[in-house]
This record gives structure tokens, C-alpha cells and sequence, in this order.
């Protein structure tokens, strides 16, 4: 998908564990594990359009993608019903802006516009945020790079960037869940003629109640 490629799989593969039947929500590019791929390029991705699976699954994988959605709690409504009892959930959402735009912002904003992402009309939404992210050590690595442009306060400034952000207590009435964190480059100019901006990675994992 992106220059984070070869970091960010790994990531994903120490800690996502599938089980039993998998479903796979994204993109046909972003198959990093097997099972049935469901391709949710609907309608300038908004993945909150009336989609359904061919039937329930033990695993569904989303990466790269639930930020499309304007309303990630509905994503995530939908995401347990098309689950079996105890079925795993694996989403991530992101910080930071990506490494094509000169002007660095944390949230899906540029210049005070939603950020496009590849084509015309394709707007990054949505964010997942819980105050825990404070103490961990991946959150702090992130929120230390990115005072360079500014951001003090990187939870106001996510809250103030990003058009909705899905609290974590929410995803805890479907789910029982946890969270891993990885943060991808310092900002500096890491090979020649890229600047390679701050991203935070936020993969969270659940076990449906």
C-alpha cells in the first residue's frame, strides 16, 4: 500500500491472530492474511453504505480502512454482527499526516479541508482515541516527533482535526478488547528528497461479548 509497508506488517502479523473462518474488510491491494476479501471501495469509501457479508465468520480483519467511515460506531455494529460468539475483531486507525503533504497535521484535515486520500473525493473520517493512549510508550514516542510542527497537545489536537472520533468505551459495549500502538518515522529527512512525517498506528483487537 505505502513506504510503511515493511514496518507496519510485521506489526500486524505479531499481533493479529486469526482463528477459524476470516473475513477480510479493505482493499484488494491489502491482503495480508487469508480469507474472503470483501472489497469496501463503495462510493468514495464510505464504508457506512448498506453493505452485508456472505455470512457470519469467527475472524474479521479491517486495516487501513475503518478511518473512511463517518460513522465508525456503526462500523463497528456492523463488524459484530457478521461475527459467531466470541469472534475476533482486528481494525486499526491512524495519526498523522501522510508523507505527501508539505503542510504536517495530525488529524484528516489540510489547510482546513478533509485531507483527500488517492483519488477525488476520498476523505479520511474518522479516529479512535481513549485516554489511556497517554502512558503508552509508542503514544509518547509519536506526541515527542511531532511537537517539531507544533502539536503540544496531541489529544486536542486529534479531537479538533479528525471529523469523528470513535471512543474506545464505546467499542467496549460490543467487544472486549485491547490495543497495540506503532510509531513510523521522526520527521527528518530519512532518505534523499523524502521527508518521512509522523504516523501513529493504532491497531485495536476484540473479542465479541
Amino acid at each position: 500500500m505505502g513506504r510503511s509497508d515493511p514496518l507496519i506488517r510485521p506489526f500486524y502479523h505479531e499481533h493479529i491472530k486469526p482463528q477459524g473462518e476470516i473475513a477480510l474488510l479493505g482493499f484488494v491491494n491489502n491482503s495480508w492474511f487469508d480469507g474472503d476479501l470483501y472489497d469496501l471501495q463503495l462510493n468514495n469509501w464510505n464504508i457506512n453504505d448498506n453493505w452485508e457479508l456472505d455470512k457470519k465468520y469467527d475472524t474479521i480483519i479491517s486495516l487501513r480502512c475503518p478511518y473512511f467511515a463517518k460513522n465508525p460506531e456503526d462500523f463497528i455494529e456492523r463488524c459484530y454482527s457478521h461475527l459467531n460468539d466470541k469472534g475476533k475483531l482486528y481494525v486499526d486507525w491512524g495519526l498523522g499526516d501522510h508523507w505527501r503533504y508539505a503542510n504536517y497535521k495530525i488529524g484528516w484535515v489540510k489547510d482546513g479541508e478533509h485531507e483527500e486520500a488517492y483519488e477525488e473525493g476520498n476523505c479520511l473520517w474518522s479516529g479512535v482515541w481513549d485516554d489511556s493512549f497517554l502512558e503508552n510508550e509508542e503514544y509518547k514516542l509519536f506526541q515527542s516527533r511531532v511537537k517539531k510542527y507544533g502539536y503540544h497537545d496531541v489529544k486536542k489536537a486529534a479531537h479538533e482535526q479528525i471529523p469523528k472520533i470513535l471512543e474506545i468505551k464505546k467499542i467496549k459495549k460490543y467487544f472486549d478488547i485491547s490495543y497495540n500502538m506503532k510509531a513510523l518515522w521522526s520527521g527528518f529527512m530519512e532518505r534523499p528528497l523524502t521527508l518521512l512525517a509522523p504516523q501513529l498506528y493504532i491497531l485495536v483487537s476484540g473479542t465479541k461479548r
